[in-house]
């Protein structure tokens, strides 16, 4: 365990500093694997894209029996599909990778000032040597070319390190990480406030690139053989105590290990193509990583002193770790792909090589000691017979070697992921044709490399060339093809109408991705749109079960089936059917329900309503179906949705025209009735629509002649039975007779003659006015003839009993408003005319009361007539005598 723990002996202050250390290592591995998910997915999002479509519903319903008589009215149903957005640089991404970066490097440098002079010397030097081709004049901190940044810094690390290696050798290492670190953060502030760059921190994330790259390939490469170390741990710590020999068990693992790295090595350079899936080679990097903590000890304890483990490198390894980990997650952040190519083909031909000079290392160094059964891991980096640091030359070579029989490859693409480092930050400052051409030159370095690609088919996106867009998106598929890359090759073809070849480019993507839900929703529905509806369902029924977000494809296949299937499917659809808290599905159920008749309450989604109040596709959908679908229960609607309509101007018809529904059904029918009458004395493309809505509303009320007048414009089979009803209702049967024959002498319809036999059987609609008439009959209270009035504010039954009792309370002035505004709709109704006559007399206006009784004649059968003025002549001699007496 004191071995395992081994800084449980150092000072406290060392303690502190090392559990820091592996705090921020562990931090930044968590970076690396986080970016290392999904490494397109941290520079391109799956955007999604809702069309609005219209389908008709009934909602409108006018019952007389068995038979009903409905006008079909627009409902809204939205389809989404994805889209991958175009390639952009995650400015978080960037900031953690400096913040592990300098942390990293402030630990190297530290280490550094505890070595010898000649080490520290040439260790500094090369430092400073990359800082010079990290071209900080890039930053424009002291001008646009000034090079004072860099003498700064050199001058800054320089001086610090150089006193504690050379004035304070006394000082302990958290002293000395403390000041490298003081410097990186001076340096950094004043370029996060003088620099004139536009993004001064992706800016010197691109230029110190060779920086980062040569110190992640040191620490790989110093890294290489801890795996084989650790065989040698595991195959002799238990079996020295047990007196058997571990050589058999080292040397089979052992090659193992390495045929695994070779098969990962052809697999990598295309020489085999078995399609299997092998270990990640960034995990054995980690592990070889992770095992070098314990390793590298041993390895500086062989060194006798030129570098002390405890002072210096622990120091090292762990800063080199870091630096390593936070630019691997940075590529990674970016999806430069060809650079982790690179790291990927020296974590496995690094390992490869200098695994295999090292097996023959232990073999030819400790045979005898396996032999002897003794603990061979304990004497590791004691050779007896052939040395480490020849060992390590050759497996050097050995890397070289392979490199070059990749002509070497892995070189251009490091070369390549530096100008796609450019390109990235041209493309950021949005200079596109500078960026442009350095991914052009990262092409000429890697020509298959996705990075590359994709950013030149973003610009091409961009610049509204969807030609050269598909051309890249083309490439971008050659060696390492994305579903976005697919997703964004469809989506250009299907713009330009190439419908199959945009179905063959998803089919292709799936032949590669068979799970991605984006690519299955896509397909379902390009199919769709070919009204290939069973290969729509089968394509979008895969995709909600494979979708990272599966309330997508759930709302597509309401949207198909709703328009493909008949009201039996469509009652098994909302019975199977999963809630979700999504929008657009919400929509898409509402237009369901509205195409099935079901009106029940719903409750409103507060979401769809966005705090700018600028409606999207899924938002405007939802709230006209909200308004149809709830009318009769949420008059709320009726209210906000004119308030939208005034913020969005190319909405405002369609949010007015929902806003009437609740308005009508749950609010004020006379506002809603008006507006609508209105809107029917204009032209327009939509006047058909609000001449049928209008007579059915009419129709419900039970104001036929209106309800004749609205309908007579409308041209088709709907305008035509609407008329014939109406005629019916107001005992105009012949009428209603002869455009029923009509519609029969165009087309024969069973339905037709149907509706004629009901006519004809004396069936009337049923309306909540009768039974609410009832109530206030039998109850006459204030809340029961409000709601009568509410239901029906025309009816003369519920109007006049609604008058006489607010003429007992002595509320004349509201009982002569609901006559009035009654009379604008039913002006033939002569219990109106009578109330109309008998509030005049009551607010003195004779004429008017003249008015009203010249009506009640002219409207009223003469029974009722002569009823009437039994009342109105003794209230008008009595008002005649009090104006003559005064």
């Amino acid at each position: 365990m004191n071995e395992l723990l081994f800084w449980k002996v150092w000072s406290p202050s060392e303690r502190r500093m090392a559990v820091g250390a592996f705090l921020i290592l562990i931090l930044g591995l968590a970076f690396l694997v986080w970016q290392c998910i999904d490494p397109l997915g941290n520079v391109v999002r799956w955007n999604v894209v809702s069309e609005l479509s219209e389908t008709t519903a009934v909602v409108d319903v006018l019952q007389l029996g068995p038979w009903q008589y409905g006008i079909s009215t627009p409902t809204h149903l939205v389809t989404e599909s994805f889209m991958a957005s175009v390639m952009e640089v995650n400015a978080m991404t960037i900031y953690l990778f400096w913040i592990g970066a300098l942390i990293g490097l402030s630990l190297v440098l530290a280490g550094l000032t505890t070595l010898s002079r000649f080490w520290y010397l040439a260790g500094t030097i090369l430092f400073i040597l990359f800082l010079a081709f990290a071209r900080l004049e890039t930053l424009r901190v002291f001008g646009a070319e000034s090079r004072l940044l860099f003498l700064l810094a050199t001058a800054l690390y320089g001086g610090v390190s150089y006193y504690f290696h050379a004035f304070r050798p006394d000082l302990g290492i958290g002293s000395r990480v403390a000041g490298i670190a003081g410097v990186s953060l001076m340096l950094a502030g004043l370029v996060a406030f003088g620099s004139v760059s536009p993004v001064p921190a992706l800016t010197a994330a691109v230029y110190s690139f060779p920086l980062w790259l040569v110190v992640t390939i040191l620490f790989l490469l110093v890294s290489a053989t801890e795996i084989m170390a650790g065989l040698v741990w595991l195959s002799t710590s238990g079996q020295a105590g047990k007196g058997r020999s571990g050589l058999v068990q080292f040397i089979v693992i052992s090659v193992l290990y390495l045929l695994l790295l070779l098969l990962i090595y052809l697999q990598n350079t295309r020489q085999i193509d078995w399609n299997v899936t092998l270990i990640n080679p960034f995990y054995l990097a980690l592990v070889s990583g992770v095992l070098g903590i314990w390793g590298f000890r041993r390895r500086a304890d062989s060194t006798q002193g030129v570098i002390p483990f405890r002072s210096t490198g622990f120091w090292l390894y762990i800063g080199l770790f870091i630096v390593a980990a936070s630019f691997g997650g940075l590529m990674a952040g970016t999806a430069n792909d060809p650079v982790l190519e690179t790291l990927e083909d020296t974590i496995v031909q690094g390992q490869l090589a200098m695994g295999l000079l090292f097996l023959f290392y232990v073999l030819i160094n400790f045979y005898e000691l396996f032999q002897q059964k003794l603990a061979v891991y304990k004497v590791l980096y004691k050779p007896l017979r052939f040395g480490l640091t020849q060992t390590r030359l050759f497996g050097f070579a050995g890397v070289v070697i392979l490199f070059s029989m990749q002509r070497l490859l892995p070189v251009n693409q490091a070369i390549a992921g530096y100008f796609n480092g450019l390109g990235d930050l041209h493309a950021t400052t949005e200079e596109f044709p500078l960026a442009e051409q350095y991914y052009k030159l990262a092409l000429q370095q890697e020509f298959q490399n996705h990075k590359s690609n994709y950013a030149l088919a973003s610009i091409a996106l961009k610049q509204g060339d969807r030609n050269a867009a598909a051309y890249y998106f083309r490439q971008a598929l050659l060696k390492n093809p994305s579903p976005q890359a697919y997703a964004g090759l469809s989506g250009i073809l299907s713009q330009e109408s190439l419908f199959f070849d945009a179905v063959y480019s998803l089919q292709e993507g799936l032949r590669r991705f068979p799970a991605n839900g984006e690519l299955l929703n896509n397909l379902g529905m390009l199919y769709s749109k070919t009204n290939v509806a069973d290969s729509a369902y089968y394509y979008l029924d895969l995709a909600k079960a494979n979708a990272a977000r599966p309330e997508i494809p759930a709302t597509n296949l309401l949207a198909i089936l709703a328009k493909s299937t008949d009201a039996g499917l469509l009652d098994s659809l909302a019975a199977s059917s999963d809630k979700h808290d999504y929008i657009s599905w919400q929509a898409n159920w509402l237009a369901v329900q509205n195409l099935r008749q079901q009106f029940q309450k719903e409750d409103f989604n507060k979401n769809a309503v966005p705090k700018d109040s600028l409606l999207s596709v899924s938002s405007l959908a939802y709230l006209l179906n909200y308004a149809t679908n709830q009318a009769a229960f949420d008059s709320l609607p009726a209210t906000f949705l004119p308030k939208l309509a005034v913020k969005n101007p190319v909405l405002s018809q369609d949010l007015s025209l929902a806003a009437l529904y609740p308005q009508f059904y749950s609010g004020n029918k006379l506002k809603a009735l008006e507006t609508l009458t209105a809107w029917t004395a204009e032209e327009g493309e939509k006047s058909d629509l609000y001449h049928k809505i209008l007579g059915h509303w009419l129709l419900q009320l039970g104001l036929y002649d209106k309800a004749i007048e609205a309908l007579s414009p409308v041209e088709g089979i709907e305008g035509t039975i609407g008329m014939a009803v109406a005629n019916a209702l107001s005992d105009k049967k012949e009428v209603a007779v002869v455009l029923l024959d009509k519609i029969q002498d165009k087309e024969p319809n069973a339905a037709v003659e149907q509706l004629k036999q009901s006519l004809f059987s004396g069936a009337r609609p049923k309306s909540i006015t009768d039974s609410l008439f009832a109530v206030v009959s039998k109850s006459p209270t204030a809340q029961n003839i409000q709601r009568a009035v509410r239901a029906n504010p025309f009816d003369a039954r519920i109007v006049s009993a609604a008058s006489e009792y607010y003429r007992g309370k002595k509320q004349v002035k509201q009982a002569y408003q609901l006559v009035l505004d009654a009379l604008r709709y039913n002006e033939y109704a002569p219990e109106l005319w009578e109330q109309y006559a008998l509030l005049s007399l009551e607010q003195g206006l004779l004429g008017q009361a003249a008015e009203g009784e010249a009506k009640v004649k002219q409207y009223a059968l003469p029974a009722g007539y002569q009823r009437f003025l039994t009342r109105y002549q003794p209230m008008r001699a009595l008002i005649e005598k009090q104006r003559a007496e005064f």
